[in-house]
């Protein structure tokens, strides 16, 4: 059984309401009382980093986003923290295998068969 009171744990619960844009490692860091290179340090201790907790949260994030309605890439880059919309638009083909707009066709589609089943 895992522990839900591990270090990854409690960085993923402070990450999950936290403005994207306007919190960093350091921040964390500070809020739990110890210095970033022993964040780092423990994180890396647990196979796992900063980047690849805010990396989860950026995915949750944009597809429950998109699940409830569809925005254009650089809204949802700048909810999600990216300075630049073409950094999400990368990591959201790492997340899915596709292009946004790829997605948004498949999304469309998926919409349309329900509707016309419906009748």
């Amino acid at each position: 059984m895992a522990k839900r009171n591990t270090l990854r744990h409690r960085v993923l619960r402070m990450l999950l309401p936290a403005e994207l844009d306007q919190i960093h490692a350091t921040d964390i860091a500070r809020r739990l009382g110890m210095s970033p290179s022993t964040l780092r340090r423990r994180l890396r201790a647990e196979h796992t980093s900063y980047q690849e907790l805010l990396d989860s949260v950026r995915r949750y994030r944009c597809e429950k986003t998109l699940a409830q309605r569809w925005l254009p890439g650089k809204c949802i880059a700048g909810q999600l923290g990216y300075r630049q919309p073409n950094s999400f638009y990368r990591a959201f083909g790492k997340w899915t295998g596709m292009t946004y707009t790829q997605y948004k066709k498949i999304q469309q589609g998926v919409s349309v068969e329900r509707t016309q089943r419906l009748y």
